[in-house]
């Protein structure tokens, strides 16, 4: 059976693939079940080597240390479908260069932020067009997630809050939201200015 998905750790130790692992200091390659049966379909290691993401096709990812000995947690429902419907498979992982974040994506083009420590999304789904997300990449700052498909040209997110913040205020000349837009647009938290300027109340 071919491969589906293999990692190789920064730290040239060791590397994994399909439940394998094989490790410089042994001869062997030891059996290791990572998320749930034998459906891995995405792996990833932080840059630093210190954590390790693994996904499934039933749409389960599970963090583990660095060096594959423990498991710190398993993500269910990563990409949440209708009761009854197939839940979507991951596609691609990422880790931020800190290790805090995780970026999952799905093959019907879903992709979705984690804290690894809280192991709760971030925010909602990221918009895409759809299309089964092949990779995943943050960049070196922690500051952006790149986002690429097989036909669909490479997308940039912005994934610091006060960042995102700075550049959506300057698209809209520095204009806050006005009471009713915030009730619409932002309406599960309390009203306030950020953007600088008031809004026309």
């Amino acid at each position: 059976m071919p491969v589906r998905a293999i990692g190789v750790s920064p730290r040239i130790e060791l590397v994994v693939g399909d439940n394998r692992v094989a490790r410089r200091t042994s001869d062997s390659i030891v059996a290791l079940v990572l998320v749930q049966g034998d459906r891995i379909s995405a792996l990833a290691f932080s840059p630093d080597g210190s954590r390790v993401a693994a996904g499934d096709r039933t749409g389960r990812v599970a963090l583990w240390d660095g060096d594959l000995r423990r498991r710190t947690g398993v993500l269910r429902n990563v990409f949440p479908a209708p009761l009854g419907d197939s839940p979507e498979a991951v596609s691609a992982l990422a880790l931020s260069p800190d290790g805090h974040t995780l970026a999952v994506g799905g093959e019907a083009g879903t992709v979705q932020l984690w804290d690894t420590i809280t192991q709760q999304p971030l925010g909602g789904l990221l918009p895409t067009l759809g299309e089964p997300v092949a990779s995943l990449a943050f960049s070196p700052d922690n500051t952006a997630l790149l986002v690429a498909g097989s036909h669909v040209t490479l997308r940039r997110y912005t994934v610091v809050p006060s960042r995102a913040v700075a550049e959506i205020c300057a698209r809209a000349d520095n204009i806050d939201l006005t009471r009713a837009e915030w009730s619409t647009h932002v309406p599960d938290a309390p009203y306030r200015r950020v953007c600088g300027r008031p809004g026309r109340f």
